[in-house]
């Protein structure tokens, strides 16, 4: 009796600390990048794959090739010239939220926290650390961030990059349900 007791009982918290656990997404994340010394140099890819669990994992995936640029000759010259969408199609963020502990999930409001992880871009890979916010509204996270790259740490140059920009200032916007 007393071991089906214990038996119970450690069943029963297991099980409780997998429903603690949850688990956020959205097939709809935006990321923006501007050109820090030009700012025509702007392009919106709004597919992107995002999942946020509560423990503080955050990752992200999107196809290069679905960033849009007013210009169409500029996304030509994006996709063949600079990232290299046919040898390299995805962008891949796996990160964690540091202060993950400080945003209360059942509470509506705003937390900043901060993000480290690994960004792979152009087949390189490169640790990143940023500042952003995770919005509590109606029980469901949105979360944005900021952060400023480099073109040449993800190998990405070329003569264009040379007279036009280096700096890429990188929004990232995420609605999860």
């Amino acid at each position: 009796m007393k071991t089906s007791i214990i038996a119970f009982l450690l069943v029963l918290s297991t099980f409780g600390h997998i429903q603690a656990q949850k688990i956020y997404s959205t097939k709809a994340a935006t990321v923006r990048f501007i050109a820090v010394d030009d700012k025509d140099i702007d392009a919106t890819n709004a597919k992107a794959v995002s999942r946020l669990e509560t423990n503080g994992k955050l990752s992200f995936i999107m196809l290069m090739k679905d960033f849009s640029f007013e210009m169409d000759l500029m996304q030509k010259h994006f996709n063949e010239e600079y990232v290299e969408s046919d040898k390299f199609p995805r962008g891949i963020f796996n990160g964690q939220i540091t202060n993950i502990k400080s945003v209360n999930f059942a509470k509506d409001g705003i937390y900043p926290i901060m993000v480290k992880g690994n960004m792979q871009v152009h087949g390189v890979n490169k640790a990143i650390e940023t500042k952003g916010v995770i919005q509590i509204s109606k029980g469901l996270p949105k979360a944005t961030a900021k952060f400023t790259v480099s073109l040449k740490d993800f190998g990405i140059g070329g003569v264009l990059i040379k007279m036009v920009a280096d700096q890429i200032d990188v929004e990232v916007v995420a609605s999860y349900q």
